[in-house]
């Protein structure tokens, strides 16, 4: 049976391929809740110092894909990402023996934050070449893993530091992300032209029809749509990692414990699987721009909501509704600028246009630490971020206009 007359479509094995990826790395990234109070103890650190670490690891989450998205389109997303999953591994069980809290930020930092920057980019700016048709559903199913993620890894992570403590909590995560995540990441595929497939398993395109957007690195900077969305990117990143570094120090003031702020973590994260599907459905109505500008609106809106959720019904709601809105981000602004500027480029475009959300992230938790440390309380942090949210709605909104939408 040649490749062409395969049963199943090689490019759903690209989407479960980066489902694994983004479980792995963005678990790993987004589980660092549970470590924060044992790490603060460890080294009688703040809450900004400690927020630093992932920080880091997040800044370069996004901000790396400037580099490893041109390296995906030289060498394939198989080889980069496989690498990254190594490097989340390695920077895990070295920040597991770490002695000084800069050691943690050096190899959890960067470790997770090199390495997951890794496989981002290239996993998912695959999945693009691998569909037209059915982009938003299969860019859907490939984020689906950072939701899942979310919700696997902070619960799991808390466990394991109850059981082995925070140390060997780090060894046991590093050992499942080689041995599961490393092997999968080599079933990624650069696109369907180098099998002599077609997007969706489809006939070959039609000579005669008009061709879509093929904008080169180059050009997209000179656009300005590329400007606007990187700054929606950035503003998003800034507020939306302050919540996710922060809920489980928030739990604790209000006299919860661990437990409850990793599992509120667990709820964004299934959230954020329904929001895949449910703001999908929405934007294949209203348009992908207008959607997400939606999006925006109503995460600045459960911001402002969780100042003065108290009590885990109320935060739980929050959490909820946040996740929901926040999973439908995932996928709709690497399919928005795969719809502005094509595919043939578009690892490097999406690489570096990711970049803007990882200072983002850098600034976004480690103002949260620093405004908690001077105020004693969340209440600033948290209206800076909702105005970060509302100022990436504003860039949607400018980018949606040039373009009529």
């Amino acid at each position: 049976m040649t490749a062409g007359q395969a049963k199943i479509f090689y490019g759903w094995i690209v989407v479960g391929a980066a489902f694994v990826g983004t479980f792995f790395a963005f678990g790993i990234a987004y589980s660092f809740g549970p470590f924060f109070p044992a790490i603060e103890t460890a080294f009688q650190a703040s809450r900004s110092d400690v927020a630093l670490v992932s920080a880091i690891a997040g800044s370069l989450l996004f901000s790396l894909g400037a580099a490893s998205g041109p390296l995906a389109d030289r060498l394939g997303p198989a080889a980069v990402a496989s690498t990254g999953m190594i490097l989340i591994a390695c920077g895990l069980l070295a920040a597991s023996r770490a002695t000084e809290l800069w050691h943690v930020y050096l190899a959890y930092g960067l470790g997770v934050g090199v390495g997951t920057g890794c496989i981002y980019i290239p996993a998912i700016s695959a999945v693009q070449r691998w569909f037209v048709r059915r982009r938003g559903l299969a860019s859907g199913l490939a984020v689906m893993g950072i939701g899942a993620g979310t919700l696997v890894t902070p619960p799991v992570a808390n466990w394991l530091i109850e059981l082995q403590g925070w140390r060997g909590a780090m060894t046991t995560l590093a050992l499942a992300v080689a041995a599961i995540g490393g092997l999968a990441m080599l079933a990624l595929r650069h696109s369907p032209e180098k099998r002599g497939l077609n997007p969706d398993g489809g006939p070959p395109p039609d000579p005669a029809a008009p061709a879509g957007p093929a904008a080169t690195l180059r050009e997209a900077l000179g656009a300005g749509e590329f400007w606007l969305l990187g700054a929606a990117g950035m503003f998003i990143s800034f507020s939306l990692f302050v919540p996710l570094v922060h809920m489980v120090p928030y739990v604790l003031d209000h006299g919860m414990d661990e437990a409850t702020g990793a599992w509120l973590l667990g709820v964004i994260g299934v959230s954020s699987i329904a929001g895949r599907f449910l703001v999908g459905v929405v934007a294949d109505r209203l348009g992908r721009l207008k959607t997400l500008i939606g999006v925006y609106i109503g995460l600045a809106v459960m911001l402002a909501f969780w100042h003065f959720a108290r009590e885990v019904r109320t935060l739980a709601l929050f959490a909820a509704v946040f996740g929901t809105l926040y999973g439908g981000f995932a996928p709709l602004m690497p399919a928005i600028v795969a719809d502005v500027f094509g595919v043939r480029h578009l690892g490097s475009i999406l690489g570096v246009n990711y970049s803007g959300a990882g200072l983002g992230v850098l600034l976004g938790p480690t103002m949260a630490g620093l405004l908690f440390d001077l105020t004693g309380g969340y209440g600033l942090a948290i209206a800076v971020a909702v105005a970060g949210m509302l100022a990436g709605a504003v860039c949607l909104a400018v980018t949606a206009a040039r373009r009529h939408e």
